[in-house]
C-alpha cells in the first residue's frame, strides 16, 4: 500500500501531463499550417489553394481546377522535394508576386511538412 502523499504526487503528476498528439509530427504541422487553404480531396475540393494531393513530382501550378498566379505559372518545373524545401522556406523568394504569403524558416519543420506532402495520393 502507498503511503497517502504518494497517491496525491501520482494524480497531481498526471493532471499536469501534457497531451503528446500521436501523429507524425509533419502531420500536425500541415493540419495546423497547410490544411487551412490548401484541401487534400481530389479535383474541385473548394479549399482556397489548389489541393496538395499527389503533388511531389507534379509539375509546378499544373492543376487544371485552380487559377495560379502568373509567378507560380511561370516558374515551371517539378515539385521536387528540394523544389517544395524552398518555396515553403520563403514563397516570395521563390517566385515573386506568388499568392502565398506563409513560410516556414525552420528546415526541421520544412522536412517534416515535405515528408507528409509525399504520402499524400
Amino acid at each position: 500500500m502507498l503511503p497517502g502523499g504518494a497517491v496525491v504526487l501520482c494524480v497531481v503528476a498526471a493532471a499536469n501531463a501534457q497531451h503528446v498528439d500521436p501523429r507524425p509530427r509533419g502531420a500536425v504541422l500541415f493540419e495546423n499550417r497547410c490544411a487551412r487553404c490548401h484541401g487534400v480531396a481530389g479535383d474541385g475540393d473548394g479549399g482556397l489553394a489548389p489541393s496538395l494531393i499527389g503533388i511531389v513530382g507534379r509539375p509546378t501550378a499544373s492543376r487544371s481546377d485552380y487559377a495560379y498566379s502568373t509567378a507560380l505559372k511561370a516558374k515551371g518545373g517539378i515539385w521536387s522535394p528540394e523544389t517544395l524545401d524552398r518555396y515553403l522556406a520563403d514563397p516570395q523568394a521563390f517566385a515573386p508576386g506568388t499568392e502565398m504569403d506563409v513560410h516556414s524558416p525552420d528546415p526541421a519543420e520544412r522536412a517534416a511538412i515535405i515528408e507528409q506532402l509525399k504520402g499524400l495520393r
